[in-house]
This record gives C-alpha cells, structure tokens and sequence, in this order.
C-alpha cells in the first residue's frame, strides 16, 4: 500500500474524516500542522517596535523571522513522520503556513519522487506566510478569486455528511455559530438585541481562551451537533473573518440541511454555491429582511462535494 504524508491543522473532525477516506487507499501519517501555532505566534511577536517596524518595511526580515520561529519546532515535527528515503509516496498539505521551511525542505529532500499537492482552505493572502506553496507541484484553492490570480485549480471545500435534509419542523429561525474572533461577539450581541423579540434564536460561540460572554462556551460543538442543529433552523449567519473572501464551510453545510444563508461575505455572488436561499447583508448593520425568512427554501441543481468526491478531483 502506497504511504501519504497529511498536513493539515486540527478544525472540526475534518481531518479524521479526511484520514479515515483516504486509508481506504494509502496508509496516511497524519501530522497536525497548527500543532504549535500559538507557541511559534508568542516568539514571533517577541520583538522590540524597531525590529517590528523593519519587518514590514522589508519582508524578507518578516519572512526570516518567523522561520526563526517554525524552526525552533522543527525536530518535534520531524520526530512524528518517518524519515526513511522514499517512504511516501503524496505528500498532502492543507494551509500549512506553521511549518517551517526547513520541515519542508526535508521531506522534499527525503521523497524526491513523491506527488506534491496543496490545498488552500483559507485565503492564501490571509495566511501568515505562503512563500511554501512553492515546494508543491499541484495547487489548488477553494477561493475563485485567488486561483484566477495565481492559475490554481479550484476546488470548494468538501462537507463530511451526506444525505443529510431538512429536519419536518423547525426549533430556530436563525443560528449563528462559530469560533470567537475579530466582531463576532459585536454582531452575536446586536443579532440578540434587535431580533430575539421577533425570530427564534440560537447563538454559540467557541472562546478557547475561555474569557467569558453570554454566548461563549470554552468547547466547540461536534461536527454533528452542527449539523443537527441546523437541519431545524430555518436560517444560518455566516459570518467569515474580517478579511476572509472565500466562502467558510457554512455554505456548503446548509446545501446539505437545506438552510437559507444569511451572509456578510459580499464575494459569495461570484462563487456557485449563491443561490435564491442566501442573502448577502451588511456586516456593520445586519438587516434581515422578512420576505426572506418567510420564504420556503427552494431545492437548487448545484450540490455540495462529499469526501469521495473531492478527493476524486485531486485524482487520490
């Protein structure tokens, strides 16, 4: 059987399910690749204003200094693949943006005759660093925009569940979950104050640091917990990061629950997920209108890709 070298950070069970797909095939040694973001973040940022302005004045010092900062992990890393000579025969990389480039020096130098593919599942221009898009042969992108730009294949994300519907009858008329980051708690607390008189709500927010908030939990929902909560949801907030343009996964989701989307991500019109069942709204003054929730949703042509059918895509 052939091996698989997986690179890809811990986000929602996708990389088990991911692994558990592909060992139908290969056997796959998975590495998490945002495994020592926050300690490799903490040296990052331990510099004096000076050397932080030379930073982004040249970003060739920018760029050194982070990888500095990858290196410092790069035995743990190393220590959790094998480094036989010609062991693996893909080497798979989701984002990978915290390991250095030294890390993937080796496994070039290591599987010289191996395929090379990478897939962005964030906006590339949005990652800490990109220059490692280079040690791979096959790129793709589940960003239009990007992959115009930069002639990357693109490929939308892919959903875990399938054959999922919508559930007879709904307990929320809008559900808003996510991980806590840049407005999302501004927006949680203003989606709480002008529509909780009028619609069934149901707000979750993930705060890892556990700092607190009335919609705050210091654990994330299961991927399943997800799921059925919003198969008895009539509408899902998508709320992306500040700077994100790609669709998030909530897109695709709801093809699958049959939930209208509520979206802030002006992009989603130029991406085919956009259909009658989302609308786009304002992320400084979410204004929901009522015809749009009263409407039935209406069961389009364009479908979301499961595991199987996006690994095909990539030809694994």
């Amino acid at each position: 059987m052939d091996r698989l070298l997986l690179l890809m950070p811990r986000f929602m069970d996708y990389e088990k399910s991911l692994k558990e797909n592909l060992n139908r095939k290969y056997e796959v040694c998975w590495l998490d690749s945002d495994e020592f973001d926050r300690e490799i973040l903490d040296k990052f940022y331990k510099c004096n204003k000076i050397r932080w302005g030379i930073r982004h004045l040249f970003r060739k010092y920018f760029n050194y200094d982070l990888e500095k900062a990858e290196a410092f992990f790069l035995e743990n890393e190393l220590g959790k693949i094998c480094l036989e000579k010609n062991y693996f025969s893909v080497v798979f990389c989701i984002n990978g943006p915290y390991l250095s480039d030294e890390f993937y020096k080796k496994v070039r130098m290591l599987n010289p005759n191996a395929r090379y593919i990478y897939y962005a599942w964030d906006d590339v221009s949005n990652l800490i660093k990109k220059n490692h898009i280079r040690y791979f042969d096959e790129v793709y992108s589940y960003n239009i925009i990007e992959c115009k730009k930069n002639k990357w294949n693109y490929l939308p994300v892919f959903v875990q569940e399938s054959g999922v519907g919508h559930s007879k009858e709904d307990k929320y008329d809008i559900v808003f979950i996510g991980s806590l980051n840049d407005d999302r708690r501004k927006i949680a607390d203003d989606l709480y104050e002008r529509y909780s008189s009028i619609y069934r709500l149901f707000i979750y927010l993930y705060d890892k640091k556990n700092v607190g908030g009335r919609f705050c939990h210091n654990s994330p929902l299961t991927n399943k917990q997800y799921i059925s909560i919003m198969r008895e949801s009539k509408a899902i907030l998508d709320v992306p990061q500040i700077c994100q343009k790609g669709p998030t996964t909530r897109a695709f989701d709801a093809l699958l629950t049959e939930t209208k989307v509520i979206t802030v991500n002006k992009y989603m019109k130029y991406y085919p997920v956009y259909s009658d069942n989302m609308i786009i709204v304002d992320r400084d003054n979410i204004n929901i209108p009522d015809n749009f929730m009263a409407k039935e949703y209406v069961i389009n042509s364009y479908h979301s890709l499961s595991i199987d059918m996006w690994i095909k895509k990539i030809g694994l």
